[in-house]
């Protein structure tokens, strides 16, 4: 359980993140649509130091920002990285078994490294979105049609 104090932090975090993703985007949406690196300095700095940073990666920090400014840990990964079947089913909240299944009935794409099977995280994403959806125009219907 987390202390009063702890709680008062994470709020003041929360609150601070959901205040620099709002200017940093503010920042971002006026610099030119081709521009893919942002010259940005250290304020505070008594040299001022300059450096480069690729707008991808400035899109990213807003994408974290806001996690954090919703209450939640973000985790940063590398978009090529494989996951074993149970990752993915870690991932998408489902057993084991039933990751093998998707993986086996080819509705999650795979490879085998030996006897193993190897989920790229870009497609487990992927298809949590695809369920998300899925799940969501269903219980749409099913209101329409119960209402």
């Amino acid at each position: 359980m987390s202390s009063l104090k702890d709680q008062r932090d994470q709020l003041r975090q929360a609150a601070s993140a959901r205040s620099a993703a709002v200017e940093l985007r503010h920042h971002l949406d006026a610099v030119p649509a081709g521009q893919t690196e942002i010259k940005m300095s250290l304020a505070g700095a008594s040299s001022e130091p300059r450096f480069v940073v690729p707008r991808s990666a400035l899109d990213r920090l807003v994408e974290i920002l806001d996690a954090i400014g919703d209450g939640h840990e973000p985790c940063v990964v590398p978009s090529d990285r494989e996951l074993s079947t149970g990752d993915v089913a870690s991932l998408l909240g489902v057993s084991r078994q039933y990751a093998v299944r998707l993986v086996d009935d080819g509705r999650l794409p795979s490879r085998r490294v030996g006897n193993r099977r190897r989920v790229s995280l870009t497609d487990a994403l992927a298809y949590l979105r695809r369920d998300d959806l899925r799940r969501s125009r269903r219980l749409r219907q099913v209101m329409v049609e119960g209402g």
